[in-house]
């Protein structure tokens, strides 16, 4: 039997948690928290598959390589803040990389629709209203 797949909710706290972790990052490491935090386990490609968890990934990793350690001891209410600091930046980041592959599908859309010939005003045309009581009315 197929096991079921993420939902986008599933989706943005794995994303979360990327985006706020802290120490090693390894996929191990990775599916053993998801395991933990949504009480299922996925394969590292069932989330690699995701194109926010990856990207989350990516940058998590890229940021742990840049991180120094630091050697100064800060004061708890300090280093807290800093915690909140990375992990917006992290969360932008993210955020950035998912604007970016929005902007290339609606390229992409855009040419499709000028290269058969609609116009911005075909595009933008509302949406038909569905009628929900039409089983109900009388014939």
């Amino acid at each position: 039997m197929a096991k079921a797949r993420l939902t986008s909710d599933e989706i943005e706290r794995i994303v979360e948690l990327l985006t706020s972790w802290r120490g090693a990052l390894s996929w191990e490491l990775l599916l053993e928290r998801v395991e933990k935090l949504l009480r299922r386990s996925f394969t590292r490609q069932g989330l690699a598959k995701q194109d926010n968890i990856q990207t989350a990934y990516q940058q998590a990793k890229d940021r742990i390589r840049k991180d120094k350690p630091r050697y100064v001891e800060a004061l708890p209410e300090i280093e807290l803040m800093q915690n909140t600091i990375d992990s917006l930046r992290a969360k932008i980041a993210v955020l950035e990389a998912e604007r970016g592959r929005y902007e290339e599908k609606f390229t992409t859309w855009l040419y499709n629709a000028r290269s058969r010939g609609f116009s911005e005003l075909d595009l933008n045309r509302h949406l038909p209203e569905v009628d929900r009581d039409g089983s109900t009315k009388k014939r």
